[in-house]
C-alpha cells in the first residue's frame, strides 16, 4: 500500500501532474486505487473537470471528491488549494457508493448504509464523506451503528474555508451535491485499520442539563433559553458577534461515556442555539475551552498507537475549529503523523468514528481523526519516540498555554467544591425529608406524601389504604434493655416495614412518632390491606432481634377508602382502629372503610 500526494495545479495537465501514481501502477504491483480530492476552491466546473480527466486517466479507480475548510499535504496545512491524494493497495478491494436524496430520507438512507456494511464480504472499514447540510446525521448513526461488529466507521463533513458561506459539497465527475452520501468500503484480509480521535478541550466549571432540543438546535439549558449559559457564565452578549466570541467556548456534552463537543454556529430570537453536530435532551453538557498542554498529551498519545502499528498510510480528518484555534501553529500537531507514514487529509465540518467498544456511530466536533491503514504484517522494528515538538510555542501561544494551565488546576477546584457542595445539598435535602434514627420519611415528609396520594385517589376516583402501626409494650423494652436497645428495635421494625411496604408499587412508610409508624399503599383494596397488615405483624413477631430474646409485637389499624372523603374523619378512623387493636389485646389488625 502507498500514498501519494499532488497539489493540484489548475491548466495544467491531470496526467502529468499524477504521473508518479501512474509509474507506481506500471509495474502491476498495485490492484486498486482510490482518489480523494480535497477542495478548498469553489468552483464547480473545474472540479468536475479535473474528476472527469482522473477518471478518464484511472479507468476503473474510485473517486470521492469534498469540499475542504483546509488541506492537509504532507501534515502541513497548505495553501488553499486542491490537494488529491492517491492511495494504491495491493490486495485490498474498493467499493464506493453513492447515496443520493438523503434530505428527509435519512432512515432509509441509515439502512441503506447498514445493509452494505452487513453484506460487503471481509470488510473491514467503512468511510463516509458527506455535506455538512441540514440532514438530520443522528437517525442515519443510529442506524449504522446496528451494522455488524467490528467494522470501522468514520469520515468528515465537507466544508469550506468561510464559515460564513454554505459550500457544503460533496463531488465527483457528475457535479457537486448538497444532498449525497459517499461511502467507501474498505476489505480484504491483508488490509488493517486503526482510527481514532484526539480531543483535548477541558470543561470549565459544573455541568449542565439539556431540557430541551431539536436534533441541531439547543433550545434550552436547565429549563432556560439556552444562550444565557454564555450571557451568564462569560458575559457573551448574543447581539455582539456572538458566533465569533463563543468559537473558542464550545460545549461538551457527555453520554453513553463518550463525549460530544459541539460549538455554536449561530443565535436564534428565542435564544436557541444552532449547534454544529445534534444533541438531544437528557445530555450533561460543559462549557469547556482548548488546553494546548491537554491536546498535546492527547496527540502525543495518539502519535505512540500509531506509530506501534506502522501503517504505510495516514489521514488527518480534522475539524475547522482546531485550526481556528491553532492559527499559525496548526501544524504543530499534523506534522509528526508524517514521520510515520506519508499524510494527507483535510479540514472538516465534522468527523465520524465508531466507538470499537460500544459500536456507537458518533458524530463529533473539534476532533483531529487520525486514520492509519497497513496491507500486510506489522514490519519488526521501532520507529522511535515521535512527538509533538511544544516549544514551537512561543509568545502569546506560550501565555495561553500557561493560563489554560491555571485555569485547568482552579476548574478542577471548583468542580470539586461544586460536587462537594452538591454532595452536602444532597444529604440535608435526605436529612429534612427522612428520620435520622430509622431513615424512614419523617413525619413532615410522610404528611406531604399522604396528601400526595389523597389527591391522586380523589382525582382517579381509586382506592388507596392508610395503615397506623405501633410497637406493643415499647416502654417495656426501654426500661429493662435501655433507650439504645430500644433505638435498635425501632431501626429493624422500620426495615422490615420499608422491604414489605414496597410490594406495592407507589407504598411508603415513615415514623409518625415515638414508636408509631404510618404506611400508605395506593390502589390496594380491603383483602389487600388486610393481607398486608397481617403479613407486617407476622413479619414483626417472627423476627430474631438483636440484644432482646423476648418476642416483639405490633398493632395495625388500617382503613381502605375510594375516591374523595373527608380527610380529618380519615385520620381519626385508622387512629380509632390502632385504638381498638390494643384494647383487644394487641398484636392483631383491625380494618375498616370509608
Amino acid at each position: 500500500m502507498k500514498q501519494i500526494l499532488v497539489e493540484y495545479c489548475h491548466g495544467q495537465s491531470v496526467a502529468q501532474q499524477l504521473s508518479a501514481v501512474s509509474d507506481e501502477l506500471s509495474a502491476n504491483r498495485y490492484k486498486n486505487v482510490l482518489f480523494h480530492v480535497y477542495s478548498g476552491i469553489l468552483d464547480g466546473d473545474m472540479l468536475v473537470e479535473l474528476c472527469r480527466q482522473i477518471k478518464t486517466a484511472f479507468p476503473g479507480c474510485i473517486l470521492a471528491g469534498t469540499m475542504s475548510a483546509g488541506e492537509i499535504k504532507d501534515g502541513r496545512l497548505m495553501e488553499t488549494g486542491v490537494l488529491i491524494s492517491a492511495l494504491l493497495f495491493e490486495t485490498t478491494e474498493l467499493t464506493m457508493t453513492c447515496f443520493g436524496d438523503v434530505r428527509g430520507n435519512e432512515q432509509k438512507t441509515g439502512e441503506a448504509i447498514r445493509e452494505l456494511i452487513d453484506t460487503t464480504q471481509e470488510i473491514k472499514a467503512a468511510e463516509v464523506l458527506l455535506p455538512g447540510t441540514e440532514i438530520t446525521t443522528r437517525v442515519i448513526w443510529e442506524e449504522v451503528t446496528r451494522s455488524k461488529p467490528g467494522v470501522q466507521v468514520f469520515g468528515g463533513y465537507a466544508g469550506g474555508h468561510d464559515m460564513s458561506i454554505g459550500e457544503h459539497y460533496v463531488f465527483d465527475e457528475t457535479g457537486l451535491n448538497d444532498n449525497l452520501i459517499f461511502v467507501i468500503t474498505y476489505s480484504g484480509r491483508d488490509f488493517h485499520i486503526n482510527v481514532d480521535k484526539s480531543v483535548g478541550w477541558s470543561t470549565l466549571g459544573h455541568a449542565f442539563k439539556v431540557t430541551k432540543s431539536d436534533e441541531n438546535r439547543l433550545i434550552e439549558i436547565n429549563d432556560r433559553p439556552a444562550v444565557e449559559v454564555y450571557e451568564k457564565y462569560l458575559r457573551i452578549n448574543r447581539y455582539d458577534n456572538f458566533e465569533e466570541n463563543t468559537f473558542e467556548f464550545p460545549l461538551i456534552a457527555k453520554t453513553e461515556g463518550d463525549e460530544l463537543l459541539r460549538h455554536t454556529l449561530n443565535v436564534e430570537d428565542d435564544g436557541t442555539l444552532d449547534m454544529a453536530g445534534y444533541v438531544t435532551d437528557g445530555m450533561d453538557i460543559y462549557l469547556c475551552y482548548g488546553n494546548p498542554s491537554l491536546i498535546v498529551d492527547k496527540v502525543n498519545q495518539r502519535l505512540r498507537e500509531v506509530s506501534e502499528f506502522r501503517p504505510q498510510a495516514v489521514l488527518l480528518y480534522s475539524c475547522s475549529v482546531r485550526k481556528a484555534f491553532w492559527e499559525s501553529y496548526v501544524d504543530i500537531e499534523m506534522i509528526p503523523f508524517e514521520k510515520i507514514a506519508k499524510t494527507g487529509g483535510f479540514h472538516t465540518w465534522g468527523e465520524v468514528k465508531r466507538d470499537p467498544s460500544t459500536n456507537f456511530v458518533w458524530e463529533y466536533n473539534i476532533t483531529l481523526l487520525s486514520i492509519a491503514m497497513r496491507e500486510g504484517e506489522k514490519p519488526e522494528g521501532s520507529l522511535g519516540e515521535i512527538k509533538v515538538d511544544d516549544t514551537l510555542l512561543k509568545g502569546q501561544a506560550s501565555l495561553i498555554k500557561r493560563l489554560t494551565q491555571l485555569v485547568s488546576a482552579t476548574t478542577g477546584e471548583l468542580q470539586k467544591a461544586y460536587d462537594d457542595l452538591a454532595q452536602v445539598n444532597e444529604q440535608l435535602r435526605i436529612l429534612s425529608n427522612h428520620d435520622a434514627l430509622t431513615g424512614l420519611y419523617n413525619r413532615r415528609r410522610l404528611d406531604e406524601f399522604a396528601v400526595e396520594a389523597l389527591d391522586k385517589a380523589e382525582n382517579e376516583d381509586s382506592l388507596l389504604s392508610l395503615f397506623m402501626i405501633d410497637i406493643d409494650y415499647f416502654k417495656n423494652i426501654n426500661d429493662t434493655y435501655g433507650h439504645e436497645v430500644g433505638d435498635g428495635v425501632l431501626v429493624e421494625i422500620a426495615q422490615i416495614l420499608d422491604d414489605s411496604v414496597h410490594k406495592f408499587d407507589g407504598g411508603a412508610v415513615g415514623r409518625w412518632g415515638g414508636e408509631e409508624f404510618l404506611a400508605v399503599v395506593p390502589y390496594a383494596d380491603k383483602q389487600q390491606a388486610a393481607d398486608y397488615a397481617e403479613l407486617m405483624r407476622r413479619l414483626c413477631e417472627e423476627h430474631k432481634y438483636l440484644d432482646i430474646d423476648d418476642r416483639i409485637t405490633i398493632s395495625v389499624g388500617c382503613v381502605t377508602i375510594k375516591g374523595k372523603v373527608d380527610r380529618t374523619k380519615l385520620f381519626k378512623a385508622v387512629d380509632d382502629c390502632l385504638y381498638e387493636a390494643k384494647r383487644r389485646g394487641r398484636n392483631r389488625v383491625i380494618h375498616a372503610e370509608l
